[in-house]
């Protein structure tokens, strides 16, 4: 695959040398059942992907008699591109969602569908990162415990995570404000939005937004049954108190493997809780 060199394709190359990549990520709320929503991916730009199809260009430029019918089949490449990255970004969030609700089927499902997703035009240097991508979703998909399948969504954020470091890709993603505490509510929405500050600071990554989830499940009021009812979880503290020190332990995790190990074994927690809840 080859660029003509007219002014689609300049201006192409002119974005992608101006500076280190962005992939923007705008999201919106949705309701679920059992009263927890969740962040589904609207949008995602895939510049970074743009530039590997760039990269991967072996050949002079065309004729300009073909100039045209190459631009229309890389621009339908990009647009491809962009939409796999957007099935790719809601799944991983969907993964964290459903692990943290001790939904081991909704993650395998999500899990698949990254398992499956290629990007056959990507320069080769980067094919590495997409397939460790690939991999951890993998061993998800065929998790046989929540446990381990949260053990494993915190190692497929690591590779999110090196993924993005290695294309020099900036994640922008969206800044939805901390929900208001609401005595006569549910307090699980505020569970939620830490949980996936930090799940997007795990993967963007950024230091910032995992700092700020895990303040937050620090000082959010859980829920007064789960407080009461959560057993002891690996022999020597309930859920509540597990999360709650793993919260603070969290701004000392300043590396994609210490914050993935910290998130892997916080949404266990998580699950195990939401576990015996639903089944009382």
């Amino acid at each position: 695959m080859c660029l003509g060199r007219d002014g689609f394709a300049r201006a192409i190359r002119a974005s992608l040398a101006s500076g280190p990549q962005r992939v923007r990520a705008t999201c919106a709320r949705t309701g679920h059942d059992r009263g927890t929503p969740h962040a589904v991916s609207r949008g995602v730009r895939t510049p970074c992907l743009v530039l590997g199809l760039l990269l991967a260009c072996d050949h002079p430029d065309p004729p300009s008699t073909a100039m045209r019918p190459q631009n229309d089949d890389l621009a339908a490449q990009i647009q491809a591109a962009d939409r796999r990255m957007h099935a790719r970004f809601g799944a991983a969030r969907q993964i964290e969602y459903a692990v943290a609700r001790s939904d081991l089927e909704g993650a395998r499902t999500n899990a698949h569908v990254i398992a499956q997703l290629d990007e056959p035009d990507l320069a080769r240097v980067w094919q590495p990162h997409m397939i460790g991508v690939r991999d951890a979703a993998r061993q998800i998909e065929i998790a046989g415990d929540i446990t381990l399948a949260a053990t494993r969504t915190g190692a497929l954020g690591r590779r999110c995570a090196e993924c993005h470091e290695a294309t020099s890709a900036t994640v922008e993603l969206a800044n939805d404000p901390r929900p208001a505490d609401d005595p006569q509510g549910s307090r699980m929405l505020g569970h939620q939005w830490a949980a996936l500050r930090m799940w997007e600071g795990l993967i963007a990554p950024s230091q910032q937004r995992w700092e700020e989830g895990a303040l937050a499940l620090t000082t959010v009021p859980l829920n007064l049954v789960a407080q009461a009812v959560t057993p002891s979880f690996q022999g020597d503290l309930d859920d509540v108190a597990r999360i709650r020190m793993l919260a603070r332990k969290a701004p000392a995790a300043t590396t994609d493997a210490a914050r993935a190990e910290l998130f892997g074994t916080m949404l266990g927690s998580c699950a195990h809780c939401h576990a015996v809840l639903r089944d009382r």
